[in-house]
């Protein structure tokens, strides 16, 4: 993280009597472009505090408010996100949180936490804090399992149609699913305190060579083909890491499904051929 912006924030919070904390987590703001902080306020006016950041990082191109949640007593507790983005090129998301919430908040915050300011001792918080992140259910291992190789299935149906929009979000939705696979990787590699990211923004920093080399070719879309290859990168990925994994955690590897969607996957794939482009 920048060095600026800490200092902002920390003037900022010296100026306002309704900031009772900010703080972050180290491991999540290791990349000079992105980073991600918590505010602890008192009184929430959401377009005050909007006012606020716009003139404290007066140099931006964008600020956006979206929502976002955490678990509270067994539901989802929202809260505000506004994400700056500077003209240095930095996005810096700053996460609106009650006082009233803020010590089952940052309970669920693991990692090594670092505090910009702390006027409500959030600190005595965080010193029983042993949240780890949660490997799944054999049951969501094979719904997972399910879905990607199904989603596998129609991104090739739509590709022989021709259709290369929809197989494109349905590329997607297929390496979301393949995602939540290198996620439990990366959690289960890390002994359940470290996962991917929200957006696979660890992954660069956690996964083996080979892995990282074998995901970036699952994104490729130049054409028909490039997708199409796309999809066997992406199963061939599965396979390395789920039947391992599914091993590990002693689950069953859906080896069935595995089987016959690759010989589906390639019989579509020497019919697309045939057929005039």
């Amino acid at each position: 993280m920048k060095n600026y912006i800490i200092e902002k924030l920390n003037d900022y919070s010296k100026s306002n009597e309704k900031v009772k904390a900010i703080f972050f987590v180290k491991e999540d703001n290791n990349n000079e472009y992105f980073a991600n902080i918590y505010a602890v306020y008192s009184d929430i006016i959401i377009s005050k505090i909007k006012d606020e950041l716009e003139n404290i990082f007066d140099d931006y191109a964008i600020v956006n408010k979206r929502k976002d949640f955490f678990k509270h007593d067994k539901k989802n507790q929202q809260f505000t996100k506004f994400e700056i983005y500077t003209n240095d090129s930095t996005k810096i998301s700053l996460n609106i949180i009650s006082d009233d919430l803020a010590g089952d908040f940052i309970k669920l915050c693991p990692g090594n936490i670092e505090f910009i300011c702390d006027e409500i001792n959030l600190k005595e918080e965080i010193s029983e804090n042993n949240v780890v992140y949660k490997l799944p259910r054999k049951f969501e291992f094979d719904e997972s399992s399910k879905n990607f190789f199904s989603l596998a299935l129609d991104v090739s149906f739509y590709l022989m149609s021709r259709d290369i929009v929809s197989a494109g979000f349905k590329m997607q939705a297929m390496r979301d699913e393949l995602f939540k696979l290198l996620n439990w990787y990366v959690i289960d590699k890390f002994n359940k305190t470290k996962d991917a990211g929200e957006f696979g923004e660890n992954l660069i920093h956690t996964l083996e060579a080979d892995i990282k080399d074998d995901l970036i070719l699952t994104f490729g879309s130049r054409d028909v083909a490039d997708v199409y290859n796309s999809i066997f990168k992406a199963c061939h990925l599965y396979r390395k890491i789920g039947m391992d994994f599914a091993e590990k955690l002693d689950f069953s590897y859906p080896k069935r499904d595995d089987v016959y969607t690759l010989k589906l996957l390639r019989k579509n794939y020497k019919k697309m051929e045939s057929l005039e482009v």
